[in-house]
């Protein structure tokens, strides 16, 4: 776990909170690109997690585990992070259909579901080296 990280989501988790509010995610590309979204500062000095650099890999079919790859604001892309999120086939083993199942409007117990899930993907971030 990356300390700066998490404590940078923690100060700007009202800000995600309200993307999902606006919009729930469908995908977990749409939670990663929250919690990149958040992070993303200038005051980081060099380099930042940057949200249009964000690739998923997934080469699973109705589960397996997404990779997502991070690359930094920097025109050399040298720094990359990296975070793994496991999906399954239904909402009994999928977390997100399970949050989703729940249906629509968006209630405050899937808005915090969605930040557990933001919290969890956050903490699962690492450097690639």
């Amino acid at each position: 776990m990356i300390t700066q990280l998490v404590n940078r989501f923690m100060e700007h988790k009202a800000k995600v909170r309200a993307v999902f509010a606006k919009a729930p995610p469908t995908r977990y590309k749409d939670i990663v690109n929250a919690v990149v979204g958040a992070l993303a500062v200038e005051d980081w000095g060099n380099a930042w997690p940057d949200v249009s650099r964000v690739t998923e890999i997934d080469y699973g079919d109705s589960r397996g585990t997404l990779v997502y790859v991070i690359g930094s604001n920097e025109y050399a892309l040298s720094t990359h992070w990296y975070v793994t999120v496991c999906y399954g086939s239904c909402s009994g083993c999928d977390t997100l259909k399970a949050i989703r199942w729940c249906g629509e409007p968006v209630t405050d117990n899937m808005l915090d579901d969605y930040m557990t899930l933001a919290l969890h993907i956050v903490q699962g971030i690492k450097v690639m080296e």
